[in-house]
């Protein structure tokens, strides 16, 4: 069965979610602490816990139809706001937007604990490596789990590590544009292209590295042409056949809909409103048929049916109220 999980920043209400897909009927709950990005990997589930001083990752093993507590690691970086998991190397990467740090942390998966520390590193060298100076805020894998991609949101870098045995190695930088702003990437799969949301800017900037270096390739709005206010781009996902990309709009509270070339390059196709305030984060379900949004201000959560044609987004037909929504995510199962 196809299950939908929600979380967000509150800390005195259930935090973390599960729904039936079908029905949006919840099957667990937590009150875990700031959980405000989780993932999952060889049927385990992974949350932060962000803080402004320290922050610790979380480590849930399956329990029937929800999840037990495992195992929990303090992370001494700020505010850690963003991981993922490589079932390759069997290890959880991990961002800290406070301090700026990087890190990758071994996950025993038969035992269902962590493990040692392979790597934490601060991005930045001398003042960039100051406090404020370097802001962490996001890590990718490539599809092939070998190349670890993170955005610097301070120094409007991108920073690339090979993943060597669970060891960040060989890092490679490239700058964009100042003051942009990187905040989350997305990789297209079978392409050497990279795909950027910025948060001060508000733009998706599409990054070659077939060539010999990295080249940029197109830069874009994702706000209307006559958007007066402010707004910050949150977070892009694409569409399972990569024919669409879906970027969220904090301010605008609207999601843009791109359609994308054959080159890679994006056509502006659509917008429909966040049918809340501060939409977060964003996630296409069950195979596509659906987009998950979390609106963190208005605290809820809306799934919205997808035109698979067109890209298009429906109107709501499920809203579930969460305090501070923050991350939506599917499961299947292993």
């Amino acid at each position: 069965m196809k299950e939908l999980y929600v979380s967000g920043y509150s800390k005195q209400e259930v935090s973390l979610i599960g729904l039936s897909l079908a029905d949006f009927t919840p099957r667990w709950t937590e009150r875990a602490a700031a959980p405000s990005y989780f993932v999952f990997g060889d049927g385990l589930l992974f949350t932060v816990e962000e803080r402004e001083q320290g922050g610790a990752v979380c480590l849930y093993s399956r329990d029937g139809e929800g999840w037990r507590l495992a195992d929990r690691r303090v992370i001494t970086g700020s505010q850690l706001c963003h991981i993922a998991y490589s079932d390759r190397c069997k290890c959880l990467l991990g961002a800290c937007y406070g301090t700026g740090e990087v890190f990758s942390l071994s996950v025993n998966v038969s035992e269902k604990r962590f493990g040692s520390m392979n790597s934490y590193l601060r991005q930045g060298r001398g003042e960039l490596a100051a406090p404020g100076a370097s802001r962490t805020h996001c890590v990718v894998l490539t599809t092939a789990q070998n190349i670890v991609c993170t955005a610097n949101i301070a120094q409007d870098k991108l920073y690339l590590y090979n993943l060597v045995d669970g060891r960040l190695e060989d890092r490679r930088e490239f700058q964009l544009p100042k003051r942009c702003g990187p905040r989350h990437i997305a990789l297209q799969e079978g392409t050497a292209r990279v795909y950027v949301l910025t948060e001060y800017s508000s733009e998706v900037i599409v990054i070659s590295y077939a060539g010999e270096k990295p080249a940029i390739l197109q830069r874009i709005s994702t706000l209307r042409e006559d958007f007066q206010g402010e707004s910050f781009g949150s977070t892009l996902a694409f569409s399972p056949d990569g024919k669409f990309l879906y970027t969220a709009n904090r301010g605008e509270n609207t999601v843009a809909v791109f359609s994308v070339s054959r080159t890679g390059r994006l056509v502006p196709s659509s917008r429909q409103s966040c049918f809340g305030d501060w939409p977060r984060d964003l996630a296409l379900v069950d195979d596509g048929r659906y987009v998950a949004i979390a609106n963190q201000r208005s605290g809820n959560v809306v799934l919205c049916p997808r035109n698979a044609k067109t890209g298009e987004i429906g109107e709501p037909v499920r809203n579930l109220p969460l305090d501070q929504a923050a991350c939506v995510k599917e499961y299947q199962g292993v």
